[in-house]
């Protein structure tokens, strides 16, 4: 699949996603002041409250990198802002979402269908 970049904007990731290849722990989703950038924010499991603290633990990537990451986020992409979710896993396989907002398991699905 073809992806054009222009359309998605960018992400700002943790490094630990980037460089350390550390699954995708959590990604929320706000207004960006930025044209450029889409609005998400990614962490991974190791990136605590210092860490993400410290801008230059983290790189703006195009659409092509993080889907190639993590696929998924293809069709979270369209997720509104305010979306903010924990990604849960079993034995390294992601096996859902946990919706922080709501408090609640959740779906692709469902997270695509709240309102901004």
């Amino acid at each position: 699949m073809k992806i054009d970049n222009s359309y998605f904007g960018g992400f700002v990731v943790s490094k630990n996603v980037i460089d350390k290849h550390q699954p995708i722990r959590y990604s929320f989703r706000e207004k960006s002041l930025y044209d450029k950038l889409n609005g998400w924010t990614i962490y991974s499991a190791l990136d605590d409250d210092e860490y993400v603290a410290n801008p230059s633990n983290f790189v703006i990537v195009n659409a092509t990198t993080l889907f190639t990451i993590a696929p998924v986020f293809y069709e979270l992409y369209e997720a509104p802002y305010g979306t903010d979710i924990c990604w849960m896993y079993e034995k390294g396989v992601l096996t859902g979402f946990y919706d922080l907002v709501n408090n609640e398991e959740t779906d692709i699905k469902r997270i695509l269908e709240k309102k901004d």
